[in-house]
């Protein structure tokens, strides 16, 4: 199944304005709280969503 971000907000207990922010990367703050909650709906790691880049 492929979650939506409406879904995802719902199943995380996250606004969906939180969730569309990371979806189009414009993430203002990591917090490790949501991040930990996206990743148990997905079933995933961190690295999974975040990408480091060094610049």
């Amino acid at each position: 199944m492929t979650a939506t971000r409406n879904y995802l907000a719902r199943i995380s207990n996250t606004r969906f304005e939180v969730i569309n922010k990371w979806y189009n990367g414009v993430v203002e703050k990591m917090d490790l709280d949501i991040l930990a909650r996206i990743c148990y709906v997905l079933e995933c790691s961190p690295a999974d969503i975040i990408k480091y880049d060094k610049q």
